[in-house]
């Protein structure tokens, strides 16, 4: 399972990118975090003075497969007890990891001591590969 921050992080040429075109490990997200990314691509762009163009290409390029809510409703309930109160936004993402049963990776201290989940940092993946 991989969370927007690592997604970013990939696209600007940092650790994540090897990880992700590692070829070792297969990455999931949910279709949600992958629009949310999206839309901040813009502001990214600009922060960075880097043409928009080039972000949505580094985008579309990801090795990441992306989830529809079907795939996680059933955990909804359950995600938005557990981190809804911390981010709203985080709901899909810890509901898909949930249903797949799959670590989930990020740099968000917000999942940090959520019961039944294991969290994976863009270091521990180095690490593995």
């Amino acid at each position: 399972m991989v969370d927007a921050n690592p997604m970013v992080s990939a696209m600007l040429g940092g650790a994540a990118r090897e990880v992700l075109f590692s070829g070792k490990f297969v990455f999931f997200s949910t279709q949600y975090t992958m629009f949310e990314v999206a839309k901040c691509l813009p502001l990214v762009a600009q922060r960075l003075r880097l043409p928009e163009i080039n972000l949505y290409r580094e985008f579309q390029l990801l090795p990441i497969i992306a989830c529809q809510p079907d795939r996680y409703k059933s955990c909804l309930a359950e995600a938005g007890r557990l981190i809804g109160g911390r981010d709203a936004k985080d709901v899909p993402i810890l509901a898909l990891t949930l249903s797949l049963q799959c670590p989930l990776w990020t740099e968000d201290r917000d999942f940090d001591g959520i019961p039944d989940i294991s969290i994976r940092r863009t270091a521990d993946l180095l690490a593995e590969m």
